[in-house]
């Protein structure tokens, strides 16, 4: 009989465009049954939430140490859809109690309680996984083995992730969104992103970061970026915004080596370029030869000529997961996968961009 891993959901209600996504991820795997709930602080939404998500009166919770406390031994693990900065405590408890962690990314606001739960969660020897859903696209995942064997020597690189939400006015954004902590909501919800992306094709960190932040907006958040990173032997560069009209998440790829370069953007996610040093422009999709992901149809929803997106790439990235849980792995293998030293990494790389922009010059990073 097929193994279920089942699931406490905390955080995420039926308000949450995120935590929607992350149920219809979870659902469409056929890998998980969501056994119980903590949606949300709001008694009707989070009842609400409930049944929208087809969980049992009796399993929607309205707060988390009767969840704990009723559920530990009928579940597999938590997901945990919170805001970053409000996770410290819901982390602490779930390991005191050795409830393995699905996190929404990035896993913490700061760094001074991410090193705390490093440390609490790493001695509970628990399985700790986070999503990066970008992971998930079958042509960001044919980027890796082409940094490897076709562009030759990295040169350098140039990420994009411009959004809108800031200036356009039919925005409705979150409260908790409009005020920056320890650091800035712009770096945890984009550039994290952006540093997952690094670690997976190069499998490093950048050693020194500069910064240029800019705050143009009502509430006083970072609203844009643009970051030079400092690499062992190579440079690269992000841009990353919220108050750029007309761009709707426009993330772009594009990563220059001595035997060539490669694109990819999110607009067009089921192809990526590759251009080599002899003029010649080559295009990889669906129905390439000689690739291993992104003309495998076990990642996608449906045939060639039906475009994948975002759900799948997400649906892929739970997939993963559900394969870490069912071999009882603490350390993930799959690169999919971000375990708690590289979340960890990313958030004190996320602190140093900040102290970067304030500071000026170059700004040395620090990772374990």
């Amino acid at each position: 009989m097929k193994k279920i891993i089942n699931l406490a959901i905390i955080g995420g209600s039926c308000e949450s465009t995120i935590g929607k996504t992350h149920i219809k991820c979870i659902k469409s795997t056929g890998k998980f049954n969501i056994n119980c709930g903590f949606f949300s602080r709001d008694k009707f939404k989070n009842y609400k939430s409930g049944q929208q998500y087809s969980v049992s009166k009796n399993k929607i919770y309205h707060n988390l140490n009767d969840l704990i406390k009723n559920e530990k031994k009928n579940i597999d693990a938590a997901v945990v859809l919170t805001p970053p900065n409000s996770r410290y405590q819901i982390f602490k408890k779930l390991a005191e109690n050795n409830i393995n962690i699905i996190s929404e990314k990035p896993f913490e606001g700061s760094l001074k309680n991410a090193r705390k739960i490093y440390k609490i969660i790493k001695s509970k020897k628990i399985i700790f996984s986070s999503t990066y859903n970008y992971l998930g696209y079958p042509g960001i995942m044919e980027i890796k083995p082409f940094v490897k064997k076709r562009i030759g020597k990295i040169l350098n690189f140039v990420f994009e992730m411009p959004q809108q939400s800031i200036i356009y006015k039919g925005s409705k954004m979150k409260k908790w969104r409009l005020k920056d902590n320890n650091i800035p909501n712009l770096y945890l919800d984009l550039a994290s992103h952006l540093l997952s992306l690094v670690y997976y094709f190069f499998n490093e960190y950048p050693k020194k970061i500069n910064n240029f932040a800019s705050s143009q907006n009502k509430f006083k958040v970072i609203d844009n970026s643009f970051i030079w990173l400092k690499f062992k032997k190579f440079y690269g560069n992000f841009w990353f915004s919220k108050n750029s009209a007309g761009q709707r998440n426009q993330l772009s790829i594009r990563i220059f080596g001595t035997k060539g370069s490669l694109k990819w953007e999110h607009n067009n996610p089921e192809n990526l370029i590759f251009f080599d040093n002899n003029g010649k422009i080559e295009i990889i999709n669906r129905l390439s030869k000689k690739c291993r992901y992104i003309n495998n149809n076990r990642f996608y929803t449906y045939s060639a000529g039906h475009p994948n997106g975002f759900l799948d790439a997400f649906s892929n990235v739970y997939v993963a997961i559900s394969k870490l849980f069912l071999k009882k792995r603490i350390k993930p293998t799959a690169p999919l996968i971000f375990d708690l030293k590289q979340n960890l990494n990313i958030i004190s790389i996320l602190d140093t961009m900040h102290k970067a922009s304030k500071k000026g010059g170059w700004n040395k990073t620090f990772t374990i």
